[in-house]
C-alpha cells in the first residue's frame, strides 16, 4: 500500500470522530440538542427566532455509516503487490434546516475513502441548497440531486445529474448539480390532477468523476493516460444546462397514471474522448464535452381493467439530438432514441402470511445511432428480469435477484443481494451480502468488454442513525 499522507490521515481521523458521534446518537439522532438552550448567549436568540420565524435552526439529522468490502473473482495484481479489492468506508449525513417560515435548507455531505486505494477519496457535499416555498410556488438554489427515473434498471429520462464512476461504474452514485429550480403547483381537475411545472437552470458544468489510475475500471491502462486536466470544457452560455419538466396525475377509465414530460438542452453529462499519441507509446484520452437536446416522457400507471389490476406499467422514452459547442469533437454522435418498457407485479403471501414478492420485467435499449460511440453505451436491446422478496419479519429480511440478458443472447449479467437487520446487536444495524456475475462477449466492442471480468462479491455493514 502507498504511504498515507497528512490529508488522508486527517480525513480518516474525521471519519472516525464522525462515526463515533453517529454511533453515540444512533438511538435518537436529536439526543443532546435539547441542551443547546442552556449554553450562555443562546437562549434569548433562540426564543426570539421561534417567535419571529427567523433564524437558522436544525430540525432534523439522519444519515448512515457504512463499511463495505468488494472482492473480484478474477483479481489483478499490480506491480506494488496491491489488488483490485475495495474496502470502502462511507459516512453520509443529512441536515434539515429551518431559516424562516417560508425558507428551508438542506445539507447532505458525503465522506468516502477506500482503505485499499488512498487515491479514492470523496469529500464534496452531494447536496446543499435553500428552498423558498409559499405553498403554490417554490424556488430552490444550490447543489441538488433529483431522480427523474421511472423504470427499475435503466432510466433514459434521468438526465439532470452526473454520476460518480470512480467507486462503482456499474451502479454509480448520483452527484449534485449546482443551479436553480423554479416549480409551480397548478390547479388541477378530475382528469388531470396535481399538475406541476418545473424549470431548471444549471450554469456550472462540473466534470464527470472517473476511476483513478489505480482503479480496476480506469481508462488509463498501460501507456494510455486519462488527461482530465486537458478536458475540453465549453464556456459562456454553452456550459448552461436548461430543462423544463411537467408532472401530473392522469385519471381515466382505463388507468390512473403518474405522467411526466421533459425537454432539456445543455452539455451531456458523459463526455466523448479524443485520443492522441503520447511520448510513452500509448495514447492520451482527453474528455471532450458536447451539447445534447433531450425530449421525451414517461409514466407509471395502474390499470383499471380487472385483468391487469395487479400490474404497474412503466415507460420511459426520450429522443436525443447532439449539437456542436465550442471545443466539441470533430465528429458528433448520431441522434438516437432510448427506451425502457416494463411492468411490476406484486405477489403477496407467497411463503408466509406476511411476505411478498415484487416481480419486474423490462425491455430497455436504444435505436437510431450507428456511430462508434453507440457501441459503448451499456444497453442496446436487453431484457431485465427482477424478483424482490420481502419477508416483512422482525429482522426486515429481503432478497433481490436481477438478470440482464442481451437481445442477441451472447451476454448476460446476474446480481443477487441479501439484506438483514442485525437487531441482536443494534436495531439500526444492517448486513448486506451481494454477488454480481458477468458473462461478456469480448469478440464485439462494448462497455463491459473494455474491462477485465468484473464478477465480484461484496459484504457491507451499515448503521443508520
Amino acid at each position: 500500500m502507498k504511504p498515507i499522507g497528512r490529508v488522508q490521515r486527517a480525513l480518516r481521523g474525521a471519519l472516525v470522530a464522525a462515526a463515533t458521534a453517529a454511533i453515540a446518537t444512533a438511538q435518537d439522532p436529536l439526543d443532546g440538542l435539547e441542551g443547546l438552550g442552556d449554553l450562555e448567549g443562546l437562549d434569548e436568540p433562540a426564543t426570539q427566532a421561534a417567535d419571529s420565524g427567523v433564524g437558522l435552526r436544525v430540525t432534523g439529522i439522519r444519515g448512515f455509516l457504512e463499511s463495505r468490502g468488494r472482492f473480484f473473482t478474477r483479481d489483478r495484481r499490480r506491480g506494488d503487490g496491491r489488488s483490485d479489492a475495495q474496502w470502502v468506508q462511507e459516512l453520509e449525513v443529512e441536515f434539515d434546516l429551518a431559516i424562516t417560515r417560508e425558507i428551508s435548507g438542506y445539507f447532505r455531505p458525503r465522506f468516502l475513502i477506500d482503505a485499499l486505494d488512498d487515491d479514492l477519496i470523496r469529500t464534496d457535499p452531494l447536496e446543499a441548497y435553500a428552498t423558498w416555498d409559499n405553498g403554490v410556488m417554490d424556488f430552490r438554489a444550490g447543489q441538488f440531486v433529483e431522480n427523474w427515473g421511472i423504470a427499475d434498471t435503466f432510466n433514459p429520462i434521468d438526465v439532470l445529474n452526473r454520476r460518480d464512476l470512480g467507486e462503482d461504474p456499474v451502479d454509480p452514485q448520483r452527484l449534485g448539480e449546482l443551479g436553480v429550480r423554479w416549480r409551480w403547483r397548478l390547479p388541477g381537475g378530475d382528469t388531470i390532477a396535481e399538475p406541476i411545472v418545473s424549470v431548471y437552470a444549471i450554469p456550472v458544468l462540473q466534470q464527470a468523476q472517473f476511476p483513478n489510475a489505480e482503479n480496476r475500471f480506469s481508462l488509463a491502462t498501460g501507456n494510455d493516460r486519462l488527461r482530465e486536466d486537458l478536458a475540453g470544457r465549453p464556456g459562456g452560455i454553452d456550459r448552461w444546462f436548461f430543462a423544463v419538466r411537467t408532472q401530473n396525475v392522469l385519471n381515466t377509465p382505463i388507468a390512473n397514471a403518474d405522467v411526466q414530460l421533459l425537454a432539456a438542452r445543455g452539455p451531456d453529462r458523459f463526455p466523448l474522448f479524443n485520443a492522441a499519441p503520447n511520448a510513452l507509446g500509448g495514447v492520451d484520452l482527453t474528455p471532450t464535452y458536447f451539447g445534447i437536446w433531450t425530449v421525451g416522457g414517461g409514466f407509471r400507471a395502474v390499470p383499471n381493467v380487472d385483468a391487469l389490476a395487479d400490474y404497474t406499467l412503466k415507460t420511459e422514452v426520450v429522443y436525443k439530438v447532439p449539437y456542436r459547442i465550442d471545443g466539441s469533437p470533430a465528429a458528433l454522435p448520431d441522434e438516437y432514441l432510448q427506451y425502457a418498457f416494463g411492468f411490476d407485479r406484486l405477489f403477496p403471501n407467497v411463503f408466509t402470511d406476511k411476505d411478498q414478492i415484487t416481480f419486474t420485467a423490462e425491455w430497455v435499449g436504444e435505436t437510431g445511432a450507428n456511430d462508434s460511440t453507440s457501441l459503448y453505451r451499456p444497453f442496446d436491446d436487453d431484457l431485465v428480469l427482477r424478483g424482490f422478496w420481502e419477508a416483512n419479519d422482525f429482522d426486515r429480511t429481503s432478497v433481490e435477484l436481477r438478470a440482464i440478458f442481451d437481445g442477441g443472447g451472447e451476454e448476460w449479467i446476474a446480481e443477487g443481494i441479501l439484506q438483514r437487520q442485525l437487531r441482536m446487536i443494534h436495531e439500526d444495524l444492517q448486513f448486506e451480502l451481494g454477488l454480481r456475475w458477468f458473462e461478456i462477449d469480448r469478440s464485439e466492442p462494448g462497455f463491459f468488454a473494455l474491462f477485465p471480468n468484473n464478477s465480484n462479491v461484496w459484504v457491507a455493514i451499515r448503521l443508520d442513525f
